[in-house]
């Protein structure tokens, strides 16, 4: 029984040791999009065109323009009957008419959002510079739209890979370690400790009173890198 205890203590010892060690001799390397907006601009899009063809229909059933009612229910009808169809688009301000009510159907807002989301802002930056290990890459705060998201992007990333690393924005400046860090947001796991890669700030957060970007190790409370965001002129 006491060989087992012992034998069951060492088997733990080594998985724990595997798992503090082994990330220290991996490197993994993340290349996300290099256009930030592209995943989150897509999805904002498509859900607003839906809006915009639904709206669009509300629009068309509910329109007051009877005479242009008319005139499609003819078309139908004749078109049902056989009939030349070119022969029926002769009436010139009906069929303008039609032109004018579909142009009235376009989502304004729409428009605006999508070109919103399809330039983004950058908000800050900065560049990870060594804390307790050695590591490079550039930090972005951007925003993709005033409806969408805002993310913080690393790029050409370059720190050395170690247990429970996180992603963290720091309401402090010059972060050392992990009684520096003050009211931070954990915005995840690090995807790799190499290459381009986009993490998402919650929609609640107030980024201008952010000042740093951290790459710690929580479990250890350890700071492994560390980037003071500069606010974009």
């Amino acid at each position: 029984m006491f060989k087992l205890i012992k034998l069951l203590i060492l088997i733990a010892i080594l998985g724990v040791g595997w798992w503090l060690l082994s990330p220290l001799f991996i490197d993994k390397k993340v290349d996300e999009e290099l256009d930030p907006k592209v995943s989150s601009a897509l999805n904002f899009v498509m859900s607003k065109a839906g809006e915009g063809l639904q709206k669009a229909g509300e629009k068309l059933s509910q329109t007051k323009t009877e005479d242009l009612q008319k005139k499609v229910a003819e078309l139908k009808e004749s078109m049902d009957n056989g009939s030349n169809l070119n022969e029926q688009i002769t009436d010139e301000n009906t069929m303008n008419q039609f032109m004018t009510e579909m142009s009235q159907m376009e989502d304004k807002e729409m428009s605006e959002d999508m070109m919103d989301v399809a330039h983004p802002k950058v908000l800050a930056t900065g560049a990870f510079v060594t804390v307790a290990h050695e590591g490079t890459g550039d930090v972005q705060l951007i925003s993709l739209g005033q409806n969408s998201d805002t993310i913080v992007r690393l790029e050409n990333l370059d720190v050395l890979n170690g247990p429970d690393l996180r992603v963290v924005l720091s309401k402090s400046s010059d972060v050392e370690k992990s009684g520096h860090l003050g009211e931070y947001v954990d915005l995840g796991a690090l995807k790799g400790n190499k290459g381009n890669q986009n993490y998402v700030v919650p929609k609640n957060i107030n980024v201008s009173e952010y000042h740093s970007v951290v790459v710690y190790c929580k479990a250890f409370r350890v700071v492994f890198n560390s980037a003071n965001l500069v606010a974009s002129k």
